[in-house]
Parts: C-alpha cells; sequence; structure tokens
C-alpha cells in the first residue's frame, strides 16, 4: 500500500491544477433528508390534533386515520435514514481530493498524501458507468502501479473531471513512454493488460466495475504476443481505431485480424497505441534504409 510522503518539487514536478468534488449532490440528499424526516414529525404531530372522533373511527377497510398516520410517519422516517444513508456513501466517495503534477498524481484524503508517478503506472483504466453506461462515455478514471495493488478509482463528480481525465492521459504517455521504450531498445518486454470486449459490456450492465479478469498482450521491440499468439511486427498492417464502434483492431499483412477488442478495455491503451506507433514508424524506417542501401 503506497504510504503518506512529503512531497518535494523534485520529485513531483510543478503543480499543475488541483481538483475537487462537487458538493452540491450531497447537500441536496441531506437537505431532503431533513424535510422527510421534519415531515415525519409534522405527521405525528397532526395525530395529536385530530379530534377523537376522527382518530378513533375505523374506515371502511378497518383501518383507523391513526394508524395510516403511524404508517405514513414510519415510511418518513425510513426514506430520510435511506437518504442519510447515501448522503453517508456520496460523502465518502467524495472525500478525496487531487493534485495533478508534471510527473504524478497525488491523492489526498484529510491528512493522508498518496503520490503515484505517471512513470510508474502500468494500469490507467478508463470506464464508463451510470446513466452513461451505453454509450461508452468515460466517467471513470483508475490507476495503480500495477496488479499487485488495488486500483484507485476517480468519479465523474470531480469538478472539471473531462479535463482531469484527459490531462492525466496525457501526462502518463509523456512520462511513462520513455520507461516503456528504454526497456523494449534493451531486449525486455512490455504487458500491457486487457479486459476483453464481452467483459466489458457486461461490467456495464452490471457494475462491480474494478473486478475484472484481464488478459495479457506482450510488446517487445519485434514482435506481439496476443492470446498466445505472437506475431512479429514486420507483418502488422494495420491498428485501426473506430470511435464509433469503440474498436481497436490490429490486423497483418494477409488481413488475418491479431486482435479486435474495446479500446477503452485495453489498460493505459493510449500509451499502447503510441508505442505500437513508434515501433512500427522504426521498423518502417529500417525497412526503407535497407531498401535504400539495395537500390
Amino acid at each position: 500500500m503506497q504510504q503518506s510522503i512529503k512531497l518535494s518539487p523534485s520529485v513531483t514536478g510543478q503543480l499543475i491544477k488541483t481538483y475537487r468534488h462537487g458538493k452540491g449532490f450531497p447537500l441536496f440528499i441531506l437537505l431532503f433528508a431533513l424535510v422527510m424526516m421534519g415531515l415525519s414529525g409534522f405527521v405525528l404531530y397532526l395525530g395529536t390534533i385530530l379530534p377523537t372522533g376522527i382518530t378513533g373511527a375505523n374506515t371502511s377497510r378497518d383501518v383507523s386515520p391513526q394508524s395510516l398516520i403511524y404508517f405514513s410517519s414510519g415510511l418518513l422516517i425510513v426514506i430520510s435514514a435511506v437518504l442519510f444513508g447515501l448522503y453517508t456513501w456520496q460523502k465518502k466517495l467524495r472525500a478525496t481530493h487531487y493534485e495533478v503534477y508534471e510527473h504524478g498524481i497525488v491523492a489526498i484524503s484529510g491528512a493522508d498524501h498518496r503520490y503515484t508517478a505517471f512513470a510508474e503506472i502500468e494500469d490507467l483504466y478508463l470506464f464508463s458507468s451510470g446513466q452513461t453506461a451505453i454509450s461508452g462515455l468515460i466517467t471513470n478514471v483508475a490507476y495503480r502501479r500495477n496488479d499487485s495493488e488495488p486500483f484507485h478509482r476517480v468519479i465523474a463528480s470531480l469538478k472539471g473531471f473531462f479535463e482531469f481525465q484527459q490531462l492525466v492521459r496525457e501526462l502518463h504517455v509523456r512520462e511513462r513512454l520513455p520507461v516503456v521504450m528504454k526497456k523494449l531498445e534493451s531486449g525486455g518486454a512490455v504487458t500491457f493488460n486487457y479486459v476483453p470486449t464481452g467483459q466489458v459490456w457486461r461490467k456495464r450492465i452490471g457494475g462491480d466495475f474494478l473486478n475484472v479478469t484481464t488478459q495479457a498482450i506482450v510488446v517487445t521491440r519485434d514482435s506481439l504476443d496476443v492470446e498466445g499468439s505472437k506475431v512479429p511486427l514486420s507483418t502488422l498492417s494495420t491498428v485501426d481505431l473506430n470511435n464509433w464502434t469503440e474498436n481497436v483492431a490490429i490486423e497483418d499483412a494477409t488481413g488475418r485480424q491479431i486482435l479486435s477488442t474495446v479500446c477503452t478495455g485495453i489498460m493505459s491503451h493510449d500509451l499502447f497505441l503510441t508505442t505500437l506507433d513508434v515501433l512500427l514508424d522504426a521498423e518502417r524506417s529500417s525497412t526503407d534504409v535497407a531498401v535504400s542501401s539495395l537500390a
């Protein structure tokens, strides 16, 4: 688990912006709960001032007005209790605010400051939830250093959320790409985790968004390994990102599909696509040089 640290500008870089959650919705829930509780007390009070003849009379269904008063008051108390619980939950969700720096992000909850460097984030998971889930609109950002630690989730109630997620995505690519390329150039392999398309859609509908089973895409300087199929980069022809269907598709020169999945299901997909672009550009350049030398 990450520990609270004393931040140093030499580590974090300059502060770019602070993002906080809006408080309007929780306050509305709290006020509504108080109103329901007040109405409950008012209904009980009405029961005490009704004439005895009315409160003691029975309706045609043998339900006395006094019973109806108690039932209505109890129902209002139940509603207010549910609202108080919802308020507590929403307040907890909004307890953390964020400072985005040049080199990392700080999640602040009270006195607890948790810094995560962009260069260390292996899994940056963007996904959709709530009323916009079917549309695929990104309303959640979750990040972690690796799969040995839990995700930290940032939700759309954050003021300026869409600016926040775009900034984090750009800085993550800028800071993480040199680390990835250095490892590849030294002959190492880099793994990108992805959530298969079917599971992405099930999570959008069923929730429990961060409880996912991932598969691996292993990238080396010369090849791409997907689901046990190792393909030389020299044979790849297209990397197609379709914004309408949300899919990213990778094909080889014969038209065989190497990978087809929901783009946001690939964790750190901006970094993944950028890494492929760099590798494929290098592959094309080396091929052009070889052709020129033969000519």
